[in-house]
């Protein structure tokens, strides 16, 4: 039995938490999805908007390629700061799927024109 003024999981080592059967909790699991979520579907946006930027930017071809290319690499580390800093994980999926969903259409319409 722990003292009253520890709390189980805090000042813990990682073998203790693993010892006690109870790793796998659902700040974890909040943890891990936020994490895929930054990494993952962040990636995925950022580089759909650089397709997109890259199409749809009124310049000379290869500026609109880099210019696009380095808002991405920007948009990237704002995608994962959000992806943290949201409230809720569920709404963040919503919003970043009707932005994805967005940036498709727009990287469709500027490979057509």
């Amino acid at each position: 039995p722990l003292p009253r003024c520890v709390k189980p999981g805090i000042g813990m080592t990682g073998m203790e938490v693993l010892k006690q059967g109870r790793w796998l909790d659902a700040r974890r699991l909040e943890i891990a999805a936020r994490t895929l979520l930054g990494v993952g579907a962040g990636y995925a946006l950022s580089a759909l908007l650089a397709a997109a930027l890259s199409l749809a930017l009124p310049m000379a071809r290869a500026e609109a390629v880099m210019v696009a290319t380095m808002l991405a690499f920007l948009a990237y580390v704002v995608f994962i700061i959000w992806a943290y800093a949201a409230a809720n994980v569920w709404r963040l999926v919503g919003i970043w799927a009707v932005l994805a969903g967005v940036l498709w259409l727009v990287k469709a319409w500027g490979a057509q024109a």
